[in-house]
């Protein structure tokens, strides 16, 4: 399907005709705009239609439901990518629920489910929800980011029951790939898949109740472990909202080499979705074909940037490690094409098994309208004709200057996803070799090491108080950043230090205290 994209100029003057009281703010790539809440569902009525626009996000601060004290901030983040602008509403929940959002934009459900759980205000329809964030025995006292429901929610704690002629098949929490710890229960009563159960709160380690009151270098840490295998993404997303508050600007080569590390985790994880396909089709040698690849390109990332999965690469205003030296950027130039040729030998032999190609074909079926109200990037909204990519979207440095190639499908199925994974293993060596040619380093300048170094040793407020090391996760031993070796993935910078500016959406404080981080 192609949509004309919308304009964001024409979408806030029909906001204002539908919110006459709406205050909004346009401040350049971000729009904000306050609306009230009674008219909190028609602006999402308006928004969820509007062609090239997209539900991105969907966060609270913290407040008192019930009209004590302050009252909870309602946020959306909207995407309209063809302008490469993202509208940011506000609205104040003044009671304990909210309009049904997820009825009328379904990528706001997920969100619906865990705001209820963190700062118990729920949709006003009353329907039951997933659990997300509370396992089933926590009780009043388990780590919330708000205030918890007035009452218990009962869809935490009651179990579900599959009835008539269908029956749950389980898959997961635990599975033998790099995946995160989720439990889908597919209900199914043979062939057709009539509901399924998502429960994610299995491995839930409470990260952003974590990250509240920790030093920037505490939140890049834990920002890169948000899901291990998006290690440069979550990083730099971190790092780029940080730079964005204090005014910091990344050097070209850091910039690229950042590129450079981010291209290679797309790469491996193509790879490794190949592989999984191999897996659940049954087709054990393509699968050791893939993984072979895989391999190979995971010991070029520990060559590269000294980490198999790339921690520790991005640095705040910087990149902290890079193929800096002729030879690793010889050996990467070297290394790199035979490794996706491997990939490709592979794909090309899976493609002439009609085995393979007849499990993948109208199989998982998304049209172009779906993937946009689900709010689904990647792979999967490609493959449905949907050109959303943020490298080329919404492009920071390099990606401004070396835009890629958006790779596009129309089939909406697992085989398109297959060739849209294809042609991006493609492009991500065309755009490392640009890189590489233009010159990758590792710097995180002084100026910016300075005031970085500056917002850190700032003062904490009064109340606040900010730890002296950083801990690993599920480590017994507390070590101070910037002190380990190469290749361990903690964070450390050029300098030998920590990078240490604040990330978030609101300010710039000596601490971490967002809105809403990274999910975790």
């Amino acid at each position: 399907m192609t949509a004309v994209q919308a304009d964001a100029r024409g979408i806030l003057d029909e906001i204002a005709l539908v919110a006459r009281k709406a205050a909004i703010r346009d401040d350049g790539d971000v729009i904000t705009a306050q609306i009230p809440g009674p008219d909190l569902e028609a602006v999402v009525h308006l928004l969820a239609a509007a062609p090239g626009a997209r539900l991105a996000h969907m966060f609270v601060s913290d407040g008192q439901p019930g009209g004590e004290g302050e009252p909870v901030i309602l946020r959306l983040v909207w995407a309209v990518d063809g302008q490469q602008r993202y509208l940011l509403t506000e609205s104040a929940v003044e009671a304990e629920t909210y309009p049904p959002l997820s009825d009328i934009a379904p990528a706001a459900f997920h969100e619906e489910c865990e705001i209820y759980e963190q700062f118990g205000i729920r949709p006003a329809t009353g329907r039951p929800l997933n659990r997300v964030v509370l396992p089933p025995h926590a009780g009043p006292d388990f780590p919330r980011l708000g205030h918890p429901p007035t009452q218990p929610p009962r869809e935490v704690h009651a179990p579900h029951t599959v009835g008539g002629q269908a029956f749950e098949f389980p898959f997961g929490p635990v599975r033998q790939v790099g995946a995160e710890s989720l439990y889908y229960g597919l209900v199914t009563s043979g062939e057709e898949i009539v509901d399924v159960h998502v429960f994610i709160w299995h491995k839930h380690r409470g990260v952003e109740w974590r990250l509240r009151e920790r030093s920037p270098a505490d939140g890049l840490f834990f920002a890169e472990r948000m899901e291990g295998l998006s290690a440069v993404a979550n990083g730099w997303a971190f790092a780029a909202a940080a730079e964005a508050a204090t005014g910091l600007l990344p050097p070209e080569t850091a910039a690229r080499s950042r590129g450079v590390a981010l291209e290679l985790e797309q790469l491996y994880n193509h790879a490794a979705a190949v592989a999984a396909l191999c897996q659940t089709t049954g087709l054990s040698v393509g699968q050791s074909a893939a993984e072979i690849a895989l391999e190979q390109l995971l010991r070029l990332n520990a060559a590269a940037f000294g980490h198999r999965y790339l921690f520790g690469v991005v640095g705040i205003g910087g990149a902290r490690r890079a193929p800096d030296p002729a030879p690793l950027r010889r050996d990467l130039r070297r290394d790199l094409p035979r490794a996706y040729g491997e990939l490709r030998r592979a794909a090309d032999s899976l493609l002439s098994t009609n085995s393979f190609v007849d499990r993948l074909e109208a199989t998982g079926v998304l049209s172009a309208e779906q993937a946009r109200l689900l709010g689904l990037v990647g792979p999967v909204a490609r493959a449905t004709g949907l050109g959303v990519d943020a490298r080329h979207d919404h492009p920071a440095s390099p990606y401004a200057a070396a835009p890629p190639a958006v790779v596009t499908r129309a089939g909406g199925d697992v085989l398109a996803r297959f060739h849209v994974m294809l042609a991006e293993a493609a492009e991500s060596v065309r755009l490392i070799g640009q890189f590489l040619d233009a010159g990758a380093g590792a710097a995180v300048p002084a100026a910016n090491w300075i005031a970085a170094r500056r917002h850190q040793q700032e003062p904490a407020s009064a109340g606040q108080s900010r730890p002296a090391a950083s801990r690993s996760p599920g480590s017994s031993s507390t070590t101070r950043v910037g002190s380990p070796a190469r290749g361990c993935g903690r964070p450390r910078c050029a300098t030998g230090g920590a990078s240490t500016t604040p990330a978030g959406h609101e300010t710039c404080s000596p601490t971490f205290r967002s809105s809403k981080p990274a999910s975790g």
